[in-house]
Order: structure tokens, then sequence, then C-alpha cells
């Protein structure tokens, strides 16, 4: 009744900072895939534990953001210090989200 159940589909695993050969995980009779990086909570954790990719990844959604509201960014009547409010609302909170976290190797 009571346990856990794995997707094997969707379990993969993460090695960092791993010099040895690569080890074969398995679950029962099932192997467990490995990759090179993988985003946890928003973040993306990489093998190497550099954040470049990440800190990429966060550019990108933060122009993401910011393209979005191109509507916003052409109106005239709409007031420069309410464009700022919304920048800072919406995209650079984007960019910066999570940067307390981000390890100092870059």
């Amino acid at each position: 009744m009571f346990g856990i159940r794995f997707s094997f589909s969707k379990c993969k695993f993460l090695l960092q900072d791993w010099s040895a050969s690569t080890p074969e995980l398995r679950i029962g009779n099932d192997v467990v895939g490995r990759v090179d990086n993988s985003t946890y909570l928003g973040g993306l954790i990489s093998r190497n534990e550099l954040v470049s990719a990440e800190i990429s990844a966060w550019i990108r959604k933060a122009l993401l953001a910011f393209a979005n509201l191109r509507h916003l960014w052409r109106r005239r009547d709409i007031r420069l210090s309410i464009k700022g409010r919304v920048y800072c609302a919406a995209v650079r909170s984007v960019l910066l989200y999570g940067c307390e976290v981000w390890s100092l190797r870059v």
C-alpha cells in the first residue's frame, strides 16, 4: 500500500565533479539514465557547478518577459515612472530570481 513508486522514464541522476568513470545506477532491474544538467526549483544545476549556463538561462527568461511587454513600452500615454515600476516588477525580478544562491564560480 505505502511506499515510493518511480517513473523510470522520468528518473535521471546527475554527478557533480565526478572524475572517475560513470557508474551504472540500477533500481531493481532498470538502469537509471545520467544527465549533465537539470532544472531544480527554477535553477539550473550543472555537472561542473558553473553558473554561466544558469545566468544565460535567466537572461533569456528576462528578455522574454521584456519582449512580452513591448505593447506597454510603445504606448506614449503611460508615464515613464509607471513603465519603470513594471520593469522592476516583471523583468528585473525574473532576471534576479534565485541570485542569492548562485555559486561564486562562473
